[in-house]
């Protein structure tokens, strides 16, 4: 028999609510845009965020929270009507029978979604069985060099998926996107919290409504 899922918020290290999730995927992707587009190669590097490689280990963490949000909120809405009505609504044609039809539809919905899906299967499994046909990324190395020595620049992006070609959509332009998509959703659908964790933007909103 299949096991009833239990709650896990108890081992989260405190992440207890969907929008503290989204503001998590938020500093992520704050931190990716902190971390130097260059790095000089071959002398110590002056901190944590100047190393090589440095943007692509924030990036797939990045894309990592994105998906995970849509395990939290399928839990979220799964067994409140309204707010699975809500969901419908600001997803249409997104299937909430279980978990996994949850993450394909919205997949199918958002392209960026389904490169986070893309980028994570991949960074956390050495071979893929069943890998999605026609999705590539270009990543490229780019050396600068001048007087006092080698910079690093490290460029992503992906260019193509089921849909076909992207023109080489970076993937920093990616997540900053879904850090507003998913903004945007929460709200949409009616996820309480919003206004504790994203207080900037509640008062944002506020003030465009008086």
């Amino acid at each position: 028999m299949p096991q009833t899922p239990i709650n896990a918020t108890d081992r989260t290290l405190g992440l207890v609510n969907i929008w503290q999730v989204l503001r998590k995927l938020f500093w992520e992707v704050e931190l990716l845009k902190a971390i130097p587009t260059q790095v000089r190669i071959g002398l110590p590097p002056i901190d944590v965020l100047h190393v090589t490689d440095a943007r692509i280990y924030a990036a797939v963490n990045a894309c990592s929270t994105s998906l995970s949000l849509v395990d939290w909120l399928f839990h979220r809405v799964n067994g409140d009507q309204q707010l699975a009505d809500a969901c419908r609504r600001a997803f249409p044609g997104v299937l909430l029978d279980d978990d996994k039809a949850f993450l394909k539809s919205l997949r199918d919905i958002s392209r960026p979604l389904n490169v986070c899906h893309q980028v994570c299967n991949a960074s956390k499994h050495h071979s893929l069985r069943t890998p999605e046909v026609g999705f590539k990324t270009m990543v490229a190395d780019v050396l600068y060099t001048d007087p006092d020595g080698t910079q690093l620049s490290t460029a992503m992006h992906v260019t193509h998926d089921r849909r076909g070609p992207l023109d080489e959509y970076s993937i920093d332009e990616i997540l900053s996107s879904l850090v507003e998509w998913w903004q945007e959703k929460l709200s949409a659908i009616g996820i309480p919290g919003g206004d504790l964790f994203f207080p900037d933007a509640a008062q944002s909103c506020a003030k465009r409504g008086s």
